[in-house]
Formats: C-alpha cells, structure tokens, sequence
C-alpha cells in the first residue's frame, strides 16, 4: 500500500464519470477545510489488516497538524501494481472506519469514479508525508544485545515461556466450567455479556476513569504466539493516542480491552488481580515486551511494556493486561476481558483439585442467586423472594420443581451460583430461607428472608460503584 498524506486548509472532490464498470460506490463530492488528505493506493496482495496501520499513520499526521478531519482518497497512480477493485475498495473503506472510531470527522472519495479535485496546502514543513505500508514480518524476541531471535530459538533458550507456543490453553474441564459461565466457543452468551461487563465496569472504576470512549481495533486473536502479538498490537494502538479511558472492541466477542492513560506497575496489577482471586498471581508470569528488549512486534513507535500472563491448567498462556510506555505516553492495557474471567475460572478448578470450592466474586457472578423451592406448594412463597431479590439489583433466578432438589442444587454449583436458597414446607411457615454460600463451604444456615435481601444488597454495593483507595 502508497500513502501519500497531505495537510490542506482546503479540499474540494466530485465525481465526473465512472472509470470502471460498475464502480463499488455510488458517486458523492465533498468540501472541507483544515483536513488530512491521504492518497492511496492499494497494491496487489495488500490484506485488510493494513488498513488500521494506513488509519494509524493518517491519524497521527491529523493530530501533530492538530487537525480533526480526515479524508481517504483513492490514488491509482502511486503504485503500478495495484489490488483487484473489490479488495481496493473493501480496505479503503475500513480505513475510514478505522478513522472514525478514532473520533476524526471523515470524508471518503468515490472508488472507481474519475474525480475532480482540488486542494489548498498550507505550505508548513511536515506539511506532506509518504509511507509505504507492507504485511510486516515477525514477532521476534530481542535479548537487549543488539541480536534478534526468532520465537521458537527463544523459548529453547529459556527467554520466553514455552507455554506461549500452545494454541488453545484450555483443558476440557475448564472448557465446560466457561461455558456454563457463558463464555462458550462460539462466543459469549447473555451471562457471558454479563460477566465481561461488570468486569469492564470494575477495571474503570479501578482504574479511576471517569470517562470510557469505545473503539474499534482490538485483537481479532487471543491464544499462542498471535495472540500475544495481536494484544501488544491492540494495546499499542490504542494507548499511543488515549488521553482517557478506552474500551476497544474486539471481533472476537468478549475479547474487549480497558485502556488507561497511566502506567499502574507491576505491583498494583497483580494486586488489582488478586482483588478478583486471591492467590491466582502465584500462576502467572511476566513477559517483557518491547523494541528494544523481549518480545517484540514490527511497530512505527518505540515501545517498553510488561505483559502478565497466566498459566492454565492446560499448559498454555492467557494474556490478561500489559503497563509500560507507548513512545512517551504512560498506559496499562487489561484484557482481553474474556481471558480475565477465563483466568479466574480456571484457577478456580486449581483450587478445586485441592479440595476447594471456587466462586468469583459476588457482583463479578453472572447468576447471583439460585432461589429452589422444594415441591409445587413452595413455588408462591419463593416467586415473591425472587422478586425481592431482583428489586435490590440481584441476577436471581427461579429453578422450579421439574426435577430433584439434589439436581437443582448440583445445577447451581456447577454454574457457581453463590448463594442457593431453598425453601420448603418450615421455610413457608417461617418467612425464612436455607441458604448455602458458596464461599463457606460445605455450611447451611437458615435465616429470614428479609436477612437474605439485605445480605445481598450489602453484596452487591461491593461492586462496581463503590470508592477504591489508590494503589499504594
């Protein structure tokens, strides 16, 4: 791909008649003042993924002439070698896509039309740029000598984990345990959007940031040697511009990253995990990453970041965040969110293998309370819990007497539901409730049913919405 990028005070473009047969977009003009015009054209054997780099470079040139509109002009003449018209196109528009969810007001010039045009350039130095953007090659790991290593040389060395290697990290068991949480192979379900959620809404709290902008671009991979690389990408991309909080989106669903305009370190982010699970920083691990030292990716800017990594039960690496400096910009990347509460889910069933009962946190939980009444006659009196329940904020369910208490109840542990409340005939005549929290294990305790509510409302208010004190 040639990008050729100019700053104008002035631009103008209208279509006059089609160049192609059936050229891919309609015909349109455009005016505007103070843009970032980038000319390119899209060469034989350029993929999609280029165009985040074109957006990146376009973007950058905009805010140093601190400018906010952007426009893509296709530009056949920069190269002799160009792409088929279909796949010009496609890229061309995920260019202006790419610009938009930057924020940029954008503007895109008819592919396949002859155009006029016309522009007025300021005449300032760094006025005009040129780029040449190919597929880069890589990763590498750098050992900080002034040598360059491929992966697989690395790990044999024992510079990098040879965990990083593997595809998927996930053992069957926990495979099952996620997908009962709603974090399935296919995506996420309505408890998996839960989870991710909170768990978003927890790190922006967390991380003290008042306003969150969401945008596109994040790792369109998240397991082995590309993923790795596709969430420093992501971090990078989006830190090197954030003056706020930033959720960038992923395609893979559930796979968003929160990015913040500081650098936590190392200590307040193993501590910001162990807020989620205590214990599970034991299972992870560092990975330097840079362009100058550790694991490194073809990048425009200079980079020095610190990604934390956990160790699953299946011997693999799940990325769960990176901090360090983008160029001379501070940040902390959490994420993949996806791979934050598969983490968790998988450690879990560590501590299970022990002998222990693993939950997540009360408001992290996708179902909070699992409400069984005992035979048909309790189904009344436990509706009227439920909704007590659910009118304090609570993501509580109702499992009817269609199969054995026993079921029902193994049912809810396997979703780690934590807090049962079983009621039956004494629970009736009582206004009280068995409950069983999953925290304690293997303890039942019978309480009131007004005791319950305001327990799970005091749990709750522990979640997102409450004050954190700064890491110390």
């Amino acid at each position: 791909m040639r990008l050729l990028m100019i700053h104008v005070s002035e631009v103008k473009f209208w279509a006059v008649e089609e160049a192609i047969d059936n050229p891919p977009d309609p015909p349109s003009k455009f005016e505007g003042k103070d843009c970032v015009v980038g000319f390119i054209s899209v060469e034989e054997g350029d993929t999609p993924d280029l165009a985040g780099q074109a957006a990146m470079e376009i973007a950058e040139h905009a805010r140093r002439s601190g400018v906010k509109c952007a426009v893509v002009y296709p530009f056949a003449h920069l190269s002799p070698s160009l792409a088929p018209p279909d796949v010009a196109a496609e890229i061309l528009r995920k260019v202006e896509d790419e610009l938009k969810s930057m924020g940029f007001q954008t503007a895109r010039a008819p592919f396949g039309w002859y155009k006029g045009f016309t522009i007025t350039c300021p005449g300032h130095p760094a006025c005009e740029l040129s780029r040449t953007i190919t597929a880069p090659k890589g990763p590498w790991y750098l050992p900080g000598d002034g040598s360059q290593l491929g992966i697989r040389e690395a790990i044999e060395r024992g510079l990098l984990p040879k965990e990083v290697e593997v595809g998927s990290p996930w053992d069957n068991e926990s495979l099952g345990s996620q997908s009962k949480l709603g974090l399935t192979s296919g995506g996420l379900t309505s408890l998996g959007e839960v989870a991710t959620g909170a768990l978003s809404s927890w790190l922006a709290e967390r991380l003290r940031l008042a306003n969150v902008e969401t945008r596109g671009g994040g790792p369109e991979q998240v397991y082995g040697i590309g993923g790795v690389a596709a969430v420093v990408k992501s971090c990078l991309d989006a830190g090197r511009y954030a003056e706020s909080g930033v959720r960038v989106r992923s395609p893979l669903p559930g796979a968003d990253m929160i990015v913040a305009p500081t650098d936590v370190g190392d200590e307040a982010m193993v501590k910001m995990l162990e807020e989620l699970e205590e214990g599970i920083s034991k299972d992870t691990t560092w990975i330097d990453v840079g362009t100058s030292k550790g694991f490194s990716i073809p990048y425009d800017i200079q980079y020095s970041l610190r990604l934390l990594a956990y160790r699953t039960r299946g011997g693999g690496l799940a990325a769960l965040g990176l901090h360090g400096a983008v160029r001379d910009r501070q940040v902390t990347c959490f994420g993949p969110l996806r791979l934050i509460m598969s983490s968790l889910i998988d450690f879990g069933l560590k501590l299970a293998d022990s002998g222990k009962t693993p939950y997540l946190p009360f408001w992290l939980s996708p179902l909070q309370v699992a409400v069984i009444p005992v035979k048909d006659q309790h189904v009344e009196y436990a509706r009227r819990l439920l909704q007590d329940l659910i009118d304090v904020g609570a993501r509580a369910y109702l499992d009817p007497p269609t199969k054995g208490l026993g079921a029902r109840v193994r049912a809810a542990g396997k979703a780690w539901v934590p807090i049962i409340a079983v009621v039956g005939d004494k629970e009736v005549e009582s206004n009280t409730v068995n409950i069983r929290r999953r925290w304690l294990q293997g303890q039942q305790e019978v309480v009131q049913a007004e005791a319950l509510v305001e327990e799970v409302s005091q749990l709750l208010a522990s979640g997102p919405g409450r004050s954190f004190q700064p890491p110390e």
